[in-house]
C-alpha cells in the first residue's frame, strides 16, 4: 500500500502522455513496485498494480468487470467515454454472459489450423513489401513494413475488398487516439468520422455474405454458431472492429519493438541467423522484454482491499503488463533481454477469460515478418540521427517510427 506522503506528481508519470514514463518506463515502474506496488492513484483515479502475482490474479478475477461503463465517470478506465461509446464496445471489454457467448462463437474462426493456414499468404506478403524497400537507402520499417503486413493479413482474413485496404490504417489510427483520456475535440470528430468508414465497409461485407456465403472470417462469423446462437449483425460488426484496431496497432508494434531489441541486442540476433530454431523462443522474449500492450484495466463493482489497499466500487484498477513482465520475482535479470531465456513468462496477451483471441495469429504474423526481415537484410541496423519515439497512445507502447539502414 502506498506511503501517505507520496506526491500526487507521481501519478501523471504513469501514463504514455508524460515522456518521461512513455520513453523510459522501467525506473519508475521499478521504483513503484518496491516501494508502493499497489499504488492509489488519486490524479487518474485508479489502483495501479505492478507485481506479477497481483497482475495475473486481477487478470484471472472474474468479480472484476472489463465494461469500463461499469466505473464511475471519473475513473481511468471510463475516462473520456460518452453513452455513444457504449455500442461500440468490442468483445475484450465485455462481460459475462454476453463475453462468453461471443467468445464461444468467435472462437471458431480462430482455430490453430486456420491460423496455420495463413502462413503462406504472409510468407508471400513479407516477401512482396521487403521487395518494395530500396535498401541503398534509410526506410522506415513501420511505415514501409510492421505497418501493412497485419494490414493486409487482417483485410484478406476478412475478405475485404482490395479497395478499402488503404483506409484501413487511418481508420485504426484514428479509432485508437479516440479512445484515450483526454481526447481533443478534433480527435473526437476524427474517430466520429474513422468510425463511419470503418462501419459502412464492414456492413456492406455482412450483407453480402449473408446473401453470399464466402470462405473468409466475415462469412465464418456470419455462419458462426454455438447452442443455437449466431451472431448478430452488430456483434460481428464490433468483431471486426477489434481485429482491425486492436490487432492491427498490436501486431505493427510487436514487429517493431521486437526489431529495436534485436538491434539492440545485435549478439542475440547472430544466435537467430545460426538457429532460426529459436524463433518462437524469441518471439515470447520480444514480448515478454517490450509488450504491444503496456497495462490493462479492470472495473471493480465493490470496495475491496487489494494488499491492504483500498479499492472503492467503480474505481478502475489497472494491471500493469509491462511492470509484471519484468518483476525479478518472474524472472532473474529481467531488464535483459535473452532469447534463450529458461521458463519464459509473460502477461502481454492478457489472461483469464479475457486471454486474447488473437495471439497465435500475432506470434505467426511477427516470427514470419521478422524472420524475413533479418535474412533478407544482413547488414540491418538503426539509421543513424533518426531517434526512437513512443507513441504518446495510453497502454500502448509502440514507436512512432522506426528508421533502418542496411547497407
Amino acid at each position: 500500500m502506498d506511503d501517505p506522503s507520496t506526491p500526487d506528481a507521481m501519478d501523471i508519470r504513469l501514463d504514455a502522455r508524460d515522456p518521461a514514463f512513455r520513453e523510459d518506463p522501467h525506473p519508475i515502474l521499478d521504483d513503484l513496485r518496491a516501494r508502493c506496488p499497489v499504488h492509489q492513484d488519486s490524479v487518474l483515479d485508479r489502483v495501479v498494480l505492478t507485481r506479477a502475482d497481483d497482475v495475473a490474479a486481477v487478470l484471472a478475477d472474474r468479480t472484476l468487470s472489463s465494461d469500463p461503463f461499469k466505473g464511475r465517470p471519473t475513473t481511468y478506465g471510463r475516462a473520456g467515454l460518452t453513452d455513444a461509446d457504449r455500442p461500440d464496445l468490442p468483445l475484450p471489454f465485455l462481460d459475462d454472459p454476453d463475453h462468453a457467448r461471443l467468445r464461444r462463437l468467435v472462437v471458431q474462426a480462430f482455430s490453430v489450423r486456420a491460423v496455420e493456414a495463413l502462413r503462406p499468404r504472409i510468407e508471400a506478403i513479407a516477401a512482396t513489401l521487403l521487395d518494395r524497400i530500396d535498401p541503398t537507402r534509410p526506410f522506415d520499417l513501420i511505415a514501409d513494413y510492421a505497418v501493412p503486413l497485419p494490414t493486409l493479413v487482417i483485410a484478406i482474413m476478412l475478405g475485404i475488398d482490395d479497395a478499402e485496404v488503404e483506409h484501413f490504417k487511418a481508420w485504426s489510427d484514428a479509432v485508437l487516439i479516440g479512445y484515450a483520456p483526454g481526447r481533443t475535440e478534433a480527435e473526437v470528430r476524427d474517430r466520429n468520422a474513422a468510425n463511419d468508414g470503418l462501419n459502412d465497409c464492414i456492413r456492406r461485407a455482412i450483407v453480402e455474405r449473408r446473401r453470399e456465403p464466402r470462405d473468409d472470417l466475415i462469412g465464418a462469423l456470419t455462419a458462426a454458431e454455438a447452442q443455437g446462437e449466431r451472431l448478430s449483425d452488430v456483434e460481428i460488426l464490433n468483431t471486426c472492429r477489434t481485429l482491425l484496431v486492436v490487432g492491427n496497432v498490436t501486431t505493427t508494434d510487436l514487429i517493431g519493438n521486437g526489431s529495436v531489441a534485436l538491434l539492440r541486442h545485435p549478439e542475440q540476433a547472430a544466435r537467430l541467423r545460426a538457429d532460426p530454431g529459436l524463433w518462437p523462443a524469441a518471439i515470447e522474449e520480444m514480448l515478454r522484454y517490450d509488450p504491444p500492450v503496456v497495462s490493462w484495466n479492470r472495473q471493480c463493482i465493490d470496495d475491496r482491499l487489494i494488499d491492504g489497499c483500498p479499492v472503492e466500487a467503480g474505481q478502475t484498477v489497472t494491471a500493469m503488463l509491462l511492470a509484471a513482465n519484468h518483476d525479478p520475482a518472474l524472472h532473474a535479470a529481467p531488464h535483459d533481454f535473452d532469447i534463450g531465456r529458461d521458463r519464459q513468462k509473460h502477461h502481454s496477451f492478457g489472461g483469464g477469460a479475457h486471454f486474447c483471441l488473437g495471439a497465435s495469429l500475432a506470434r505467426l504474423e511477427a516470427q514470419v515478418a521478422l524472420s524475413a526481415l533479418f535474412d533478407g537484410f544482413k547488414q540491418l541496423r538503426l539509421a543513424p540521427g533518426h531517434d526512437l519515439h513512443r507513441k504518446a497512445i495510453p497502454r500502448f507502447g509502440g514507436y512512432e517510427a522506426v528508421w533502418l539502414t542496411a547497407v
